[in-house]
């Protein structure tokens, strides 16, 4: 995992960002509602669940922000944004990003 979002050039999470990880195997409405409920994950597992993995990530708003690590720390590694791989591009072992939204904790105000 922290080789695959190592591989899309961002941090994953930021401050009090919170990271779910996620196999796309779990019903399109139990992944949509985890994702809208977390501000970063990893989903492994996709292969044939890309079609269902995209209407989930749709449905939580987010699917602009997945992107798709093939191949992860391997030899022909590929990473693009979810929205430009075609399903051919996806086998089971690939893994989507979704990075937090680099929320950063809350500094006290000392007087």
């Amino acid at each position: 995992m922290s080789g695959c979002w190592t591989a899309t050039g961002l941090p994953v999470t930021w401050g009090d960002d919170v990271l779910t990880v996620l196999p796309a195997t779990l019903p399109e409405a139990e992944l949509a509602r985890r994702l809208a409920d977390s501000d970063a994950a990893v989903i492994m597992k996709i292969g044939r669940n890309l079609p269902r993995l995209r209407a989930a990530l749709s449905r939580a708003g987010r699917l602009e922000d997945a992107w798709l690590c093939i191949k992860g720390t391997m030899e022909g590694q590929r990473v693009l944004p979810l929205t430009e791989a075609g399903p051919e591009e996806c086998p089971y072992f690939a893994t989507v990003i979704l990075h937090g939204n680099g929320r950063r904790p809350m500094r006290e105000v000392r007087s």
